[in-house]
């Protein structure tokens, strides 16, 4: 499966360069479906989270705004007191790929259900796509010296 990469225009500024992929033959691209997702019960985790994307790009991709999971991260970061009041699932998780301070993927995600990502039903397939799509990326970088301050992403095409 081909991905090619896409800036998020409405998102991007001079500080923070905000890009999504697009899945083969797709119409829409990743994080155009994770904002077409229903969270009406997650609605203080989704508000922090585009709080923390409209912050990042005034402040800089700082890598307080992000949780790690192996080669991917994951938005938001929640209060403890957030995380207490829910007490049904792990939360709404938005995979991301963070390059550098001025560079960052927002992949998909959804509302974990299982302590695990991987065993999730709910994020399994999105947590694994950023994963793999990371680790790709890792390479090319390290292969092509890519440079990520500039538009060199949108020019690059993974098979997945």
């Amino acid at each position: 499966m081909r991905v090619l990469f896409q800036l998020i225009e409405d998102l991007s500024n001079g500080k923070v360069s905000f890009y999504t992929v697009k899945l083969g033959n797709s119409e829409l691209t990743e994080f155009e479906l994770f904002d077409e997702k229903d969270f009406s019960s997650h609605e203080k985790e989704l508000e922090l989270l585009y709080l923390a994307i409209d912050e990042m790009s005034h402040r800089g991709a700082k890598k307080y705004y992000f949780n790690n999971e192996g080669p991917a991260e994951y938005m938001p970061v929640v209060s403890a007191s957030i995380k207490q009041e829910n007490n049904e699932d792990f939360g709404v998780r938005l995979y991301c790929i963070w390059l550098s301070q001025s560079v960052v993927i927002l992949m998909n995600g959804g509302i974990k259900t299982k302590l695990k990502p991987e065993d999730c039903p709910n994020v399994s397939v999105h947590f694994s796509r950023a994963l793999k799509i990371a680790r790709l990326i890792y390479k090319e970088i390290e292969i092509q010296g890519l440079n990520l301050n500039n538009s060199e992403l949108e020019d690059l095409e993974l098979d997945l």
